[in-house]
């Protein structure tokens, strides 16, 4: 009778201490509440985002960038010459033929399969592709910018419109290979032959805070919903609070040196929100340097509110650094765009 009872008050305890841990109605509100910017609550998500099936391009596009050789001396070309401030380009290594690539991302639109869930194999591959493809044109990009060749801008505009074609498809690990590629792209454009084209200004003016924030709320909303259903906890419903207010800080900050909050849920963003608003300061980079080499006057004014541009006749210059972590290299924000 003893052990009955010492047994019953053991599980009596356990279900006293699951119950207190147990919040469903906390869980609940915390997804309710709405997102800056118009996203609306976590349980809206999955709406933004309906199927979405693969054409035969995307899988074109996969069977030409999987061909691919891989080559370290590539990708240490690309990362040196995004990271030198100098207007010359170095000599590039030995690089495979990508004008398959190139000729079909210029003739078609790219569409990827979408898939759910924010850790799914085929996102991971889709990414894979994309900054596989990408990294082979801005190489060949800066070899024939090298050469004085205006083809160049040719191979830029392809790898644009690869990194475009993440666009809707809300996984983090999309929308930050996205980044990573327009960010490629415009750290060697202020070096590419004149005259700049056109499409060149959808690069200077689409900003890469807004989609990571999505992807963010995506995020949050994939645990929120797998925590709802398994174990909804407090802690689950302080982790959800917090991320959606590290959304609406960021969704209101106006400097480009950025140090957020880590988020709780999932792996840590903040050297991603760095990247980002850096990326604002880049892209005004390269716009102005692209100014002083067709001779206009520079852009003296920043959308950060933390920092503005001079040019001393040799120099583009931010009036700040800002720092990036590891294993980033990112543009400088000092170009010598004159000898």
């Amino acid at each position: 009778m003893k052990k009955v009872l010492i047994v019953a008050a053991a599980i009596a305890l356990v279900v006293w201490i699951v119950s207190w841990f147990r919040t469903p109605d906390a869980v609940a509100t915390s997804g309710a509440k709405a997102w800056p910017g118009g996203m609306e609550s976590l349980g809206a998500v999955a709406d933004r985002f309906p199927p979405l099936q693969a054409n035969a391009a995307s899988v074109k596009l996969a069977a030409l960038a999987n061909a691919l050789p891989k080559n370290e001396a590539i990708d240490e070309f690309v990362r040196r010459e995004i990271a030198r401030g100098e207007l010359t380009i170095g000599e590039p290594p030995a690089l495979p033929e990508v004008s398959a690539i190139r000729d079909l991302l210029l003739r078609e639109p790219i569409v990827w399969k979408r898939y759910d869930g924010i850790g799914n194999a085929d996102t991971e591959a889709m990414r894979t592709v994309e900054l596989t493809a990408s990294r082979a044109l801005v190489a060949s990009a800066l070899a024939k910018a090298r050469a004085q060749n205006p083809a160049a801008w040719e191979e830029l505009h392809a790898a644009w419109n690869v990194a475009r074609s993440l666009d809707g498809h809300p996984q983090m690990m999309a929308q930050t290979a996205a980044l990573t590629t327009a960010r490629m792209i415009n750290a060697v454009a202020w070096k590419m032959p004149l005259p700049a084209p056109a499409w060149i200004g959808e690069l200077r003016e689409r900003d890469s805070v807004r989609p990571l924030l999505e992807s963010f709320q995506y995020q949050t909303a994939d645990y929120w919903k797998d925590g709802a259903r398994l174990f909804p906890t407090k802690w689950l419903a302080a982790s959800v609070e917090n991320d959606r207010r590290i959304a609406e800080e960021l969704f209101n900050v106006t400097t480009c040196d950025v140090n957020a909050r880590a988020n709780e849920l999932g792996t840590d963003l903040t050297s991603v929100w760095r990247r980002a608003f850096r990326y604002r300061a880049e892209r005004e980079a390269t716009a102005n340097a692209l100014r002083v080499r067709e001779g206009k006057s520079i852009e003296t004014t920043s959308r950060c509110s933390d920092g503005g541009w001079t040019f001393d006749g040799t120099t583009l210059r931010f009036s700040r650094e800002i720092a990036t972590a590891a294993p980033d290299k990112p543009m400088p924000l000092l170009l010598r765009v004159k000898s």
